[in-house]
């Protein structure tokens, strides 16, 4: 009997207070979970952004220095400033054809192998996720190369990109000709800070986007580039 007694009077763990302990139990769970997932995502977030700059730090080293070290620009052919409104980017395609010329000087002229030439061309190829990858087709007789024909990709996530090369606006002439007949004052330039154009600048416009957006009615692109670069050479008379 006094057993039967201690079992009565010992307190037990109602069901009110199971439900209680359960319910604080997922919330902590609940939150503890959002807090994981959250930084795992936000991580995630980083990485996708660094690759964004490292496509775009690969696009300016390649391009920048071939453009640079070219002679002529090739493909896209000069246009009026005017129209370069109505271009349209592309997401496929070839973009861009840049050749140089060097003298091997170990040739004696006029042997045709005393002129060595070099054709680069930059084209986009679609990838799976609905971005595009910029390849960068070499073909050389320049001395000194491991190889003379080869291909390589330069860097991916690029939405659309746009490469243009303008004319320079045409010289006007001065109507009075009191300058003595100096050409230098009779003829009048544009100044560069208002022209800003001419053949040997390689115009170029790109959006960048991360690997994980196949969205590509999305407003804005994480990074938009809009930039020229300078081909060697006089540049109109003035270097930038």
């Amino acid at each position: 009997m006094n057993m039967i007694f201690r079992l009565k009077n010992k307190k037990a763990i109602t069901l009110a207070e199971v439900i209680i302990v359960a319910g604080l139990f997922v919330i902590l769970m609940t939150a503890a979970y959002k807090l994981f997932f959250g930084e795992v995502k936000t991580i995630k977030t980083a990485l996708e952004h660094i690759g964004i700059n490292e496509s775009a730090r690969k696009f300016f080293a390649y391009m920048g220095n071939d453009v640079r070290n070219s002679n002529w620009v090739d493909f896209p052919k000069k246009l009026n400033r005017q129209v370069t409104t109505k271009l349209q980017p592309i997401s496929e395609g070839k973009i861009c054809v840049l050749r140089r010329q060097v003298l091997d000087l170990e040739v004696a002229p006029p042997s045709p192998e005393f002129l060595r030439e070099e054709v680069v061309t930059y084209f986009l190829k679609k990838a799976e996720d609905g971005t595009s990858d910029l390849y960068r087709h070499v073909k050389s007789d320049l001395p000194n190369q491991p190889s003379k024909d080869y291909e390589k990709k330069i860097c991916d996530g690029i939405m659309d990109m746009m490469v243009f090369v303008t004319n320079r606006k045409p010289v006007t002439l001065e109507k009075s000709l009191s300058s003595g007949g100096n050409l230098s004052k009779i003829m009048n330039y544009e100044p560069y800070e208002l022209d800003g154009t001419g053949p040997y600048l390689v115009h170029v416009y790109a959006s960048f986007v991360r690997k994980t957006n196949k969205d590509k009615s999305a407003k804005t692109a994480p990074i938009k580039l809009n930039t020229c670069f300078a081909v060697r050479g006089k540049l109109n008379g003035i270097h930038p």
